[in-house]
């Protein structure tokens, strides 16, 4: 166990930087059922996008144990006898992304904004058609401009999938 929570230890002050342990970090706490749960922040993390597989043991009553990713959060719950085995879980999963102790850097983290941002302005639906000038695609909902257009205008950058 002691070996967990040094890695666990290591990898949680690796990515402090002022702010990111402010909205993130790390919470293990009790459940009344009774149990473990415990719930790792995964954005601005190597982790945040890395796929994993949901894992359940549902052996009985008094043995079980949940772990998964979602909201960009780890997420393992289990009986009173199975914190050491989820935080094993999250450590060998972390464990296997290279770099696992390393935060992105900020042009990572800029490209991994600017695909979010992307992704979010949807397709191009018209049928009204761009107001940039020259430009004949058609416009996004809630917008005059074409998907393109819109992303350069609000990053005052080109856009990452931009064609």
């Amino acid at each position: 166990m002691q070996a967990l929570l040094n890695d666990l230890q290591t990898w949680y002050a690796a990515h402090c930087d002022d702010e990111w342990e402010h909205a993130f970090g790390i919470r293990i706490s009790t459940l009344d059922n009774p149990g473990w749960s415990v719930q790792i922040g995964l954005r601005d993390t190597r982790l945040e996008n890395k796929p994993f597989a949901q894992i359940e043991r549902d052996e009985t009553e008094d043995s079980w144990l949940v772990c998964k990713v979602e909201e960009k959060r780890f997420v393992g719950c289990g009986d009173p006898s199975r914190l050491e085995e989820i935080l094993g879980i999250f450590l060998t999963w972390a464990k296997s992304e290279p770099d696992w102790l390393t935060p992105p850097s900020e042009k990572e983290m800029a490209a991994r904004r600017d695909r979010e941002f992307w992704a979010t302005l949807g397709e191009e639906i018209g049928p009204e058609r761009c107001a940039e000038p020259g430009c004949e695609r058609k416009r996004i909902q809630y917008s005059v401009l074409c998907r393109r257009h819109h992303f350069e205008t609000i990053r005052h950058r080109p856009a990452p999938d931009a064609d």
